[in-house]
């Protein structure tokens, strides 16, 4: 995926209702109010895969903070933006698969603008 693309893509992130970037804020949330969500997902959800830079960067520091046996909570993500206080309950899985899935749609749309755009400056 192209650096134009993330960034149109994170620019883009104010122009949905419910959305992912929902999803997103309501996983970290959950795994700040029980660690072992991160646990359920750690397996092949990655920083990457979230669209906002912001959530990119709590989801990092809270991996490396599980990984390193540390407690995850509220005032670990002080400097990386705060996320939701009052989190619903939700299944951690299926809001992981939800940014994943959201990633490899991005991930997609922007393969096929890069395969188009050739074509395009050639005609």
């Amino acid at each position: 995926m192209t650096e134009a693309w993330e960034e149109h893509m994170a620019g883009a992130e104010d122009d949905r209702s419910f959305s992912i970037l929902d999803a997103e804020r309501e996983l970290i949330a959950a795994i700040l109010v029980d660690n072992r969500a991160y646990r359920a997902v750690c397996h092949f959800l990655q920083p990457a895969h979230f669209l906002s830079p912001r959530h990119r960067r709590q989801f990092a520091t809270i991996a490396a903070a599980v990984e390193a046996g540390r407690p995850v909570d509220l005032r670990l993500l002080e400097g990386a933006g705060r996320p939701m206080l009052d989190p619903p309950k939700i299944d951690p899985l299926d809001h992981a698969l939800m940014i994943y899935g959201s990633f490899l749609g991005r991930a997609a749309v922007g393969a096929a603008i890069e395969e188009a755009a050739p074509a395009r400056v050639a005609s």
